[in-house]
């Protein structure tokens, strides 16, 4: 639907109404009035289909200023998915927010108006896997199998996807940790300054430096390098993903022998049995020798200046 139809502009609004613990709707109408107080009509879309006619409406329209996903980091990655042309903006509704975190977007829709009445563009890179783009990061093996834990459970036996919080990642991590078998990965790195492999039990590639609770899994992460940053954890077991997430905590996982730290433009990773992979916090697939849909090893590579996003003239970062 439209709101506050104006000769100034229009800015299209992606909405989850179940992100975080939700009250997506209220944040919504809040936007939409303090654009709306900006000169600047809202076009709000609450399904995928919206979605998809509202960047298409988008492209070539010089009267669109931007694209604003208002939700968390997977309400970021369906719109960036979408391939915009035109610049996004992020009202964060989360759990994490990490997207939204990293560039100094604040949870408040009349903030996030000025942003976009009056921010400026940077130019980012986005990661690519398996075809779909990612902002944040992909995970293979172990967090990934706690992410699709989480979402099996977030989903219930209604299909729809109910509001979630951190405490929700307790029983899947517990049960991830007593059943993930934890199957070796070949990681193959393909930039032409380096070919090599490296196996571990689990694997990420990194666009932006942090995860989940903030934690500073490849702090050296740059947004616009045109590299992503590999972390692979050699050793396999719960106790050793407990002692690896620990080293994580304090900043010093970077010195463990048991731990692969890499600058790389593009992989490939493949698995000797089924590992599941995560993309932004969201199920992407599994990869393994055992799949049928595995007829080729699975890539991971980055799309240099890949999308526009309007962030804020003096941002106040809660992560660094």
């Amino acid at each position: 639907m439209w709101r506050a139809r104006s000769a100034n502009g229009w800015v299209g609004v992606v909405a989850n109404r179940h992100s975080g613990v939700g009250g997506g709707r209220l944040k919504v109408e809040r936007l939409a009035d303090a654009l709306g107080r900006r000169g600047l009509a809202s076009r709000i879309c609450w399904t995928p289909d919206e979605r998809a006619e509202v960047v298409a409406r988008a492209r070539g329209d010089s009267t669109c200023r931007c694209l604003v996903a208002v939700g968390g980091d997977g309400t970021v990655a369906a719109l960036v998915n979408e391939a915009p042309d035109v610049p996004i903006s992020v009202l964060p509704a989360g759990t994490e927010n990490l997207f939204a975190q990293h560039f100094g977007m604040r949870d408040c829709p009349d903030r996030v108006a000025a942003t976009i009445a009056s921010g400026r563009i940077r130019r980012i890179d986005l990661g690519v896997a398996g075809g779909r783009r990612f902002t944040l990061m992909a995970g293979f093996g172990f967090d990934a199998d706690v992410v699709f834990r989480h979402h099996l459970a977030r989903l219930g036996r209604s299909g729809v996807a109910r509001p979630t919080s951190r405490v929700a990642y307790v029983s899947p991590v517990l049960e991830a940790s007593l059943e993930y078998r934890f199957p070796a990965l070949r990681v193959r790195i393909q930039d032409p300054s380096e070919e090599s492999v490296l196996v571990g039990s689990t694997a990420f590639l990194f666009n932006l430096p942090r995860y989940a609770l903030g934690l500073p899994f490849a702090p050296a992460a740059l947004d616009d390098d045109g590299r992503l940053d590999l972390v692979v954890f050699r050793d396999a077991g719960p106790f050793r993903m407990l002692r690896y997430l620990w080293l994580v905590f304090r900043g010093v996982h970077l010195d463990e022998p048991g731990v692969v730290h890499r600058s790389v433009r593009s992989v490939t990773i493949e698995s000797a049995a089924d590992a599941p992979v995560q993309l932004d916090g969201d199920p992407a697939g599994r990869i393994g020798a055992d799949r049928i849909d595995d007829s080729a090893p699975f890539s991971v590579g980055i799309l240099p200046s890949a999308i526009d996003i309007i962030v804020p003239e003096h941002p106040r970062m809660r992560y660094a």
